[in-house]
């Protein structure tokens, strides 16, 4: 009787897992794409102005997926970014900085045919280098996502856009940085066969 009990229990488990998105695996690839906000902004209203000029991000990415659509993500974002200030004392100066933004995230694809939607949320570390002097930036923030996920064979594509949120920050009497972010990135992610 026993025996019984566990048989149907199995197809019955098995019936159930056919029906839900049941994924196991892992995924490296690379992101990239560009910022939809200025990184910096003026403390000095009309007197001077910041003109961002190139500004881009790529990085690898990791994933591993587990049953029912759900995954973890973690990024290594490279941000480039140039900006030429011009003041009206001082004339027109150039700011070159850079950071290197470490995202974790939590994700869930629906299970829908060929191209998933898909959530995702979690935190962020970053680190700075060539920022102005006396601003000073926040380490960790707050990251929500939103997307589209398109599976050939063993490749997933996929377009995001991402909104952060860092911490207060102090800033200088010129700039400051913000603290909403938002951009838009498309990845190209080599998958396990499952």
């Amino acid at each position: 009787m026993k025996a019984f009990y566990i048989g149907v229990g199995l197809i019955v488990l098995h019936g159930f897992a056919a029906a839900q998105h049941v994924d196991f695996g892992w995924g490296l690839g690379v992101k990239g794409g560009v910022p939809t906000t200025d990184l910096l902004t003026s403390n000095l209203g009309t007197t001077a102005a910041l003109h961002q000029k190139d500004n881009y991000i790529v990085g690898p990415v990791a994933e591993v997926r587990i049953p029912f659509g759900f995954a973890f993500e973690v990024d290594g974002l490279y941000r480039g970014t140039n900006y030429t200030v011009t003041n009206v004392p001082t004339g027109i100066t150039s700011i070159d900085s850079s950071s290197w933004e470490v995202p974790y995230l939590a994700k869930f694809r629906f299970p829908i045919p060929l191209v998933k939607p898909f959530l995702a949320g979690g935190g962020a570390y970053r680190t700075f280098n060539g920022l102005p002097a006396g601003v000073t930036a926040s380490h960790n923030g707050f990251v929500a996502a939103v997307g589209l996920e398109l599976r050939i064979s063993r490749v997933r594509l996929s377009a995001e856009g991402r909104y952060l949120r860092w911490g207060s920050t102090p800033s200088n009497d010129f700039a400051r940085l913000k603290r909403d972010q938002s951009e838009i990135l498309f990845g190209f992610i080599f998958s396990n066969p499952r």
